[in-house]
């Protein structure tokens, strides 16, 4: 049987990046495809050209070529890590976490409750959060531009996710904001200080599960998803 040639697989990963596929786990998916399928062609007439079989082989992916196999794949590592994001926030439901889970949205509450200096109190607190997200979020998008060179174009999907998925996590930052509005208008205050308590300690879990814990965890989950890399603590 004749099999590709390492100058010939070469030209698969090639391929694939010409065509927009820039992780090298994806890559390494769709080379494997092809290869077999051009096998397969080569099993019935070896003499059959390698470009002219990765073509025909590549038509059958549609007139979006590998886009939809990119997204998918994107939609099931974002899946996978917001599975993680949510294994860690039920940890925060358990002892010890879920003390100080309770003690910070009665503090939160207390100070709501306290009017004018206990609202200026809060809002600092979420306005510092918000610098913070800021600031968190252009150290990864830096981290993230920097792993593109270093990998040498082995950038793996979900380290990508791990890096980027924060920039949508950190839109929730103003989430609290948004629904003072509604909650500060239909609810009497003691009830409206207890939900505006609630999202706020919500958010700063959240945030302290995507900018800090998962990113202490990150080169393990990568490691263990993708044992070949060399992998940098963030």
């Amino acid at each position: 049987m004749k099999n590709l040639s390492a100058e010939q697989v070469v030209r698969l990963y090639e391929f694939t990046r010409q065509h927009y596929v820039e992780y090298y786990d994806v890559q390494t998916e769709l080379v494997d495809h092809l290869a077999s399928a051009i096998e397969k062609h080569w099993q019935k007439d070896p003499h059959q050209n390698f470009e002219t079989l990765l073509q025909k082989e590549f038509k059958k992916f549609g007139i979006f070529g590998f886009s939809d196999v990119v997204e998918e794949r994107q939609q099931a590592m974002q899946k996978r890590y917001f599975q993680l994001v949510k294994k860690e926030a039920l940890q925060f439901l358990k002892l010890p976490k879920v003390i100080i889970v309770a003690f910070s949205i009665w503090l939160f509450s207390f100070l709501l409750l306290q009017k004018e200096i206990g609202f200026v109190i809060v809002a600092s607190i979420l306005v510092l959060e918000i610098i913070y997200v800021f600031y968190r979020l252009i150290q990864l998008q830096k981290i993230s531009k920097q792993r593109r060179k270093q990998r040498e174009g082995k950038y793996y999907l979900l380290e990508h996710v791990f890096l980027n998925m924060g920039r949508g996590v950190g839109g929730f930052v103003i989430s609290p904001w948004q629904w003072y509005w509604v909650a500060e208008k239909t609810l009497p205050y003691q009830y409206f200080a207890v939900v505006f308590a609630l999202l706020i300690t919500f958010s700063f879990i959240l945030h302290y599960i995507v900018f800090r814990i998962l990113p202490a965890k990150k080169e393990e989950i990568l490691h263990r998803v993708y044992p070949e890399m060399k992998l940098e603590k963030v």
